[in-house]
């Protein structure tokens, strides 16, 4: 069952920028996930409990055809092509319709990454106001 720990750090404020930092449990993994909301966008980095690397980092946004419903992503930095940042992206820009900068550098199989999914999504839904 994926469960969020009690090592939140308190939001800080500054200007049209809040921070937010949280340890969310997937079945056996523990995970940090950081987030920077800005006017418009939001950054996330999410990373092992254990260390904070930045391997990869993509960015998505909502389409500006009013018709349209997939977003627009790119790999910003590492993989080539599809990255597990820009699938992360592209699915939160979707369903927050808002920019999302994502740099998911975690080593995740079938069986732990619906579960951090889960963890992730449940948790910024509960805490929206630090994600959007």
């Amino acid at each position: 069952m994926a469960s969020a720990n009690k090592d939140i750090v308190p939001v800080k404020e500054s200007g049209p920028f809040t921070s937010h930092c949280v340890h969310l449990e997937a079945g056996p993994s523990q995970f940090t996930v950081r987030a920077l909301k800005m006017q418009g966008s939001t950054m996330l980095f999410v990373n092992p409990k254990e260390s904070e690397v930045l391997e990869e980092l993509a960015v998505a946004m909502p389409p500006r055809n009013p018709t349209s419903t997939e977003p627009l992503s790119s790999t910003i930095l590492g993989g080539h092509g599809q990255t597990d940042s820009s699938v992360l992206a592209a699915k939160l820009s979707k369903r927050y319709r808002r920019q999302f900068y994502v740099s998911l550098n975690l080593k995740l199989d079938r069986l732990v990454g619906p579960l951090f999914e889960k963890s992730l999504v449940t948790y910024m839904h509960d805490h929206l106001e630090h994600f959007a």
